[in-house]
């Protein structure tokens, strides 16, 4: 054997006998060592023309808030004042905890009133429940593409007599980056109350409505995707209508049944013990009589998943839509509007814990803990701050700001809130024994 070989052969029993030796050697525990963890959330508020209303976009959270115009591609931060003068859609970014809301007044006019609505987190669905299709007012839907490529949507309607067939409302292509309006008028018109279910096939949108008319103006939110069971917090108190707009898409026949969640306790409302609502269709419950005026909740109990909102007028003819939403679990710090009320409505059998902490700038001006009994309605009085951070561990909380006066004018305003975000979270890393 020639030297060269015998070296390589000794070399190879060496490195054989060294890979056998560390088969006998156990394995060493790793120890879980916590690693907090934090996520990142996008919302798009709506906006319009400042010469027609001008609007103000603010957002709060943990730290800084970053945001751009749907139109725009560079990040700014946001100033505690919040934006203006922005014609488009507006996407701001945060933690998990970020909220943000969309503003404005107009003091005559078709559009006289407030503008209110909370910033929604795009999605593969949205419903737009209660639009109306009549002489008195204009609809369009805003539907919001905030990533950089195509999204698609079809849209669906259901109105009194069930699903209305349109031309022109499949197969819709939303650029990245852009908005695309679809005005009702031409697919639509006479059918009363209506609701437009917005699907994506391929990304996500964010989508709003815009209404306007003798009967009122305001964004009309997305409500929560059909359930047997929903919930409306914030109710608006005082003079004026308010009309209860269910949405059954199944293809069954269904019954609903309304209790209205008071300051103190929970009553069926008078008239919507049982009301029935045929597959694919959409119906109004008047509930001025079992309201009496005061703020409250709703409770919506069906045998079909339904979608539902509130519409709501004030003595001045101003109009406001609250929609259904998803329990607030978790938490979210949003702008706050001096002057305005939290209400925040418990549909649960169990009493819930609500953390609400007032906020200016960095600085913590005051934090109480209220509890929210079973079947009622608290109101909270926001009375100082820039934000409201608000947290909770129940699942059952629906929580809504409510504002009668901005500007100077008067009118009545609703930013439904939730889900909230989880924040913070230990996350315990394990190794996998079978990777190398």
């Amino acid at each position: 054997m020639t030297p060269r070989l015998w070296r390589a052969g000794v070399a190879l029993l060496i490195a054989v006998l060294f890979a056998v030796g560390l088969s006998y050697v156990p394995s060493r525990h790793v120890p879980n060592v916590a690693v907090t963890v934090t996520g990142t959330q996008s919302l798009v508020c709506p906006s319009q023309d400042p010469a027609v209303v001008s609007t103000t976009v603010r957002a709060t959270d943990t730290g800084d808030v970053k945001g751009h115009s749907i139109d725009a591609s560079a990040f700014a931060t946001v100033p505690p004042a919040g934006v203006t003068g922005t014609a488009q859609p507006y996407l701001v970014s945060g933690s998990q905890a970020v909220g943000a809301l969309s503003s404005g007044t107009v003091a005559s006019g078709d559009l006289k009133g407030l503008w209110l609505a909370a910033c929604s987190p795009p999605s593969i669905e949205q419903a737009l429940v209660g639009l109306v299709a009549d002489a008195t007012h204009t609809v369009s839907l805003l539907i919001t593409n905030p990533d950089p490529t195509q999204a698609t949507v079809d849209v669906a309607f259901y109105g009194g007599k069930g699903r209305i067939t349109t031309q022109g409302s499949r197969g819709l292509s939303v650029l990245g980056n852009s908005t695309r309006q679809l005005a009702l008028a031409p697919l639509v018109s006479g059918e009363g109350a209506i609701t437009a279910i917005v699907t994506a096939s391929q990304g996500r949108t964010a989508t709003y409505a815009r209404v306007t008319g003798r009967g009122g103006a305001d964004w009309v939110a997305p409500s929560a995707s059909a359930a047997t069971s929903a919930t409306i917090a914030g109710v608006p108190g005082g003079t004026g209508t308010r009309s209860l707009v269910v949405t059954n898409p199944s293809d069954r026949r269904t019954t609903v049944s309304v209790d209205v969640l008071s300051a103190t306790d929970s009553f069926v409302a008078a008239g919507a013990e049982s009301v029935p609502v045929e597959a694919a269709s959409t119906v109004t419950i008047p509930l001025d009589r079992a309201l009496r005026g005061d703020v409250a909740g709703l409770r919506i109990t069906a045998t079909q998943p339904v979608a539902a909102a509130l519409w709501s007028t004030s003595a001045d003819g101003d109009l406001a839509v609250t929609p259904a939403r998803a329990a607030f679990q978790g938490r979210s710090v949003v702008p706050l509007i001096a002057g305005s009320v939290l209400v925040a409505s418990n549909p649960g059998t169990a009493a819930a814990s609500l953390t609400v902490t007032l906020r200016n700038g960095a600085s913590t001006v005051d934090s109480q803990t209220l509890t929210v009994n079973p079947g009622t309605t608290l109101q909270v009085p926001m009375t100082t701050g820039t934000a409201v951070e608000l947290s909770t561990t129940s699942a059952d909380l629906r929580l809504t700001t409510l504002v009668t006066t901005l500007n100077a004018v008067n009118g009545v305003g609703v930013a439904a809130w939730g889900p909230g975000g989880p924040g913070e979270a230990e996350v315990s890393p394990t190794l996998d024994p079978n990777l190398a």
